[in-house]
């Protein structure tokens, strides 16, 4: 499977709002119809698998965190008050399975070569040669892979999923001027392991 960039949120078809069509489906499985529960893995899955490989990077481990997901999911879903949006709230659940995976199995986290063009934008205009560009590439992945865990999540989160500080604030269960702290101090330690300036960032 294709190493994600940005994920987009998933759509529900026809004129029903995401959020009414997911609000829907979880009163019917309360309801006890096991459909709507099926109805919400199928219209997720994809969105909860790209999250999970985005931050494991390997392709099996996706599948099982995704699996996991779920599962919580369905054990916990009569639990779910709707504070938040359901997508938001099985961001934060996909993120945190995916970030115990990690732990458990003590692996590096590698970035996906086609979504560090985040990282580099502006930086040249014109297209360096490809053998300069995979060292390139290198260079961030080995980076990355030195900084702490919550440090890499935070960059993972701002610059390959595309999360505003507000929705980073809601997955991360903290508050915005906390997730501005995390991501000044991920950008700063990428900016002294690797030598080179990030995209300015507006944090206004």
């Amino acid at each position: 499977m294709a190493n994600p960039g940005a994920i987009a949120l998933p759509h529900s078809s026809g004129t029903v709002n995401p959020a009414d069509a997911d609000h829907q489906a979880i009163e019917r499985f309360l309801a006890g119809d096991a459909s709507a529960f099926e109805e919400l893995y199928h219209r997720y899955q994809p969105y909860v698998y790209n999250v999970a490989y985005g931050i494991v990077q390997n392709a099996d481990d996706a599948r099982d965190v995704t699996q996991d997901v779920f599962l919580h999911v369905y054990d916990s879903l009569r639990r779910f008050r709707g504070g938040s949006a359901f997508s938001t709230w099985l961001y934060r659940v996909a993120v945190n399975a995916a970030i115990t995976h990690l732990r458990k199995q003590k692996r590096h986290l590698q970035v996906p070569l086609d979504s560090l063009q985040d990282f580099r934008a502006d930086i040249d205009a014109e297209p360096e040669p490809q053998a300069e560009r995979a060292e390139f590439q290198q260079s961030v992945r080995d980076m990355l892979a030195q900084l702490p865990e919550q440090q890499r999540t935070v960059l993972m989160l701002r610059y390959f999923q595309e999360l505003s500080l507000e929705e980073m604030a809601e997955v991360m269960n903290c508050s915005v001027a906390a997730v501005k702290v995390r991501l000044h101090r991920a950008r700063n330690n990428f900016r002294r392991l690797f030598g080179k300036q990030l995209p300015k960032e507006d944090d206004t």
